[in-house]
């Protein structure tokens, strides 16, 4: 009689890739197909997302639009004439550059904790699963340590990559692209996410690219024209560029998630319950 090899069973290799999906497993999507199927999931569980997003927007942009607004109003402002030439310059009081520093360390803080939160919410609409604006809020919390690490890891590496003459910043925005996603759904953290969001991309960084750069322009058209609105007047500047993110963050999100399940799917055999493994074993 054979021996019985003793331990764990080895997993079955993913097919390969273009093999046609069997019963339950994702498909992959062009563009087109991306964007559409967005548009359904954000107009399907709108509300969940949109609450989501406003209760950190909302106090968010409050609190950076008094600061700017109060950094302004006590900033001196200074004439220089050099020859012909006329100039101005301004100078924030020491109160101001303190609130400039409060700033940029809540738009750290907060959006991070915003990111995982409509993330996961974004990954439970794209399978069906109801937007539940309470336990995604729990689940950003016990990950915002995390998604903190891996956004300032992204965006050093996209800033430093334009710095050095502008290609390589756009290879890290894009094969980085997907790192949220991967930590949100897949449980890995830092440099873990974003490898395995570097391999996911390699092999379709162009469709990549393309997914992200068409969303990028569809938000920031939206997003300009709502803010436009408001003028010069900074209360109803704060209120229009609140709305702008309310409307276009939750599409963000769910494109990101979309193309994050669309490189899985091109890649491995990734089924709805598999996903819906994956998000219950996170939380």
């Amino acid at each position: 009689m054979a021996d019985v090899p003793s331990g764990p069973i080895p997993p079955p290799p993913p097919p390969p890739e273009g093999t046609p999906p069997g019963p339950g497993s994702l498909r992959p999507r062009t563009l087109g197909e991306i964007l559409s199927a967005a548009f359904e999931i954000y107009k399907n569980n709108a509300q969940g997302l949109i609450v989501i997003v406003a209760i950190i927007v909302v106090p968010l942009t409050l609190l950076s639009s008094l600061i700017v607004h109060w950094v302004a109003s006590t900033s001196t402002t200074t004439v220089h004439t050099s020859g012909n030439f006329t100039y101005t310059t301004t100078t924030p009081s020491g109160s101001g550059w303190i609130g400039g520093i409060i700033v940029v360390a809540v738009s750290l803080i907060l959006p991070a904790l915003l990111q995982a939160a409509i993330v996961r919410a974004a990954a439970q609409g794209s399978i069906g699963d109801p937007v539940d604006v309470e336990s995604s809020y729990q689940y950003g919390l016990r990950r915002f340590g995390s998604v903190l690490l891996v956004t300032i890891l992204y965006a050093l590496a996209v800033v430093i990559g334009f710095i050095l003459l502008f290609v390589p910043g756009v290879i890290a925005l894009v094969f980085f692209g997907v790192s949220i996603p991967v930590l949100v759904i897949e449980n890995k953290r830092g440099t873990q996410a974003m490898g395995r969001s570097w391999n996911l991309v390699s092999g379709h960084f162009w469709h990549a690219f393309g997914v992200l750069i068409v969303t990028f322009l569809i938000v920031a058209v939206v997003g300009g024209l709502l803010g436009a609105i408001g003028g010069s007047n900074w209360v109803l500047r704060w209120i229009f560029n609140a709305i702008a993110q309310i409307i276009t963050a939750p599409f963000s999100a769910v494109v990101g998630v979309l193309l994050y399940l669309d490189l899985r799917a091109r890649k491995e055999a990734l089924t709805t319950e598999v996903l819906r493994t994956e998000l219950a074993s996170g939380m």
